[in-house]
């Protein structure tokens, strides 16, 4: 059972943590509402689904909202229980993900459970996958008995949005799989997502070694999703202490530090994050974490410098978007190969 959440924030006002637990929508949105002076549950209904498209921004009732996604567990589905699905199965778990094992012969299933998966369904391959919670953090895995399988449940799959897709086999079906996707309606850029043949090329020779090439390519994919996006934990650590007076006030002794959260919520070109990075930026001068650094980081900073003059004068509750665009100038001062242009929400904590 994954126990990720969404955090929603609206471009005019304070951001807000939500618990859309994944596995109950229903009760998701009854916990998405307490406290909250805008999202209702039809608001949580449309987040949860702009969640599982993998949209980052949507529009609700006129509002700008962003959506980040935190804490989520990774979710294996693995299509086949043969020895490769096995050996996979122990690593995974080793690994911390959530382990499905779908396979339609029950000696198999059985041998699946016993190595340690979460979930085991039994059964028609494209039937099981239909109750696979949808997620953009699932990664698949096919390594079924024959062709036929494995392209029925890719099938399947490509109508859900996914973290990772792959198949294992001879660089000879992965050719046929791809043109019999494309046959079936996919675009040559929904087809290129697959990882086929699957795995690291290690030179896998054994279960145990091909399982480990595959088990590679999935934390690589993994790390890569998550290494600019993920909210640094120095950032968390301080967002969960309380507030703390200021060591330079001047005219209150009672002045509190304030900070303000800076994530980049949209980025063209060669800006060096991702979406989901954060900066949190203190009227002590504190900063912790970076969104890239040089000239465009330097600009936030000023930004939320002139906020805090503001909360000092007692106005509080400040969210915007502000847009950074590098120049060929600035470019060149910041030694990138080309510009780029970021959106980064600054909201007060």
């Amino acid at each position: 059972m994954m126990d990720g959440k969404i955090r929603a924030v609206r471009s005019s006002g304070a951001g807000m943590y939500h618990g859309l637990h994944k596995h109950d929508m229903n009760e998701a949105a009854k916990e998405s509402i307490s406290g909250s002076d805008f999202f209702n549950e039809k608001h949580a209904e449309e987040i949860w689904k702009a969640h599982l498209a993998d949209k980052h921004r949507i529009t609700i009732e006129e509002q700008e909202i962003f959506l980040h996604s935190i804490g989520n567990r990774a979710r294996l589905v693995i299509c086949g229980g043969g020895h490769v699905s096995t050996a996979l199965v122990r690593m995974a778990k080793l690994l911390d993900f959530e382990i499905w094992v779908l396979e339609d012969r029950p000696f198999f299933a059985e041998h699946a459970k016993q190595e340690g998966a979460d979930h085991i369904l039994c059964g028609d391959y494209v039937e099981s996958l239909a109750k696979i919670p949808k997620d953009v953090d699932n990664y698949y895995v096919c390594m079924t008995r024959g062709h036929r399988f494995d392209l029925e449940c890719l099938k399947e799959i490509y109508k859900r949005t996914f973290a990772y897709a792959g198949m294992m086999g001879s660089r000879k079906r992965s050719v046929l799989v791809r043109k019999d996707l494309e046959e079936a309606g996919y675009t040559k850029e929904q087809v290129q997502k697959l990882h086929s043949p699957i795995g690291l090329a290690i030179g896998a020779q054994t279960p145990a070694e091909i399982a480990l090439s595959v088990i590679s390519e999935i934390v690589q994919c993994k790390n890569e999703r998550a290494k600019a996006a993920e909210t640094d934990e120095a950032i968390l650590e301080e967002l969960t202490e309380p507030q703390r007076l200021s060591k330079f006030a001047v005219n209150d002794e009672n002045e509190m530090e304030y900070r303000m959260l800076c994530t980049i919520i949209e980025k063209r070109g060669s800006a060096p994050r991702s979406i989901g990075t954060q900066m949190l930026v203190t009227s002590d001068n504190r900063i912790i974490g970076t969104i890239g650094g040089g000239c465009a980081e330097a600009e936030v900073i000023t930004r939320c410098r002139g906020y805090f003059a503001e909360m000092r004068k007692g106005i509080h509750g400040i969210c915007e978007i502000v847009k950074i665009q590098m120049s060929t100038d600035n470019v060149e001062e910041e030694g990138m190969v080309c510009g780029g242009r970021i959106e980064v929400l600054l909201e007060e904590t």
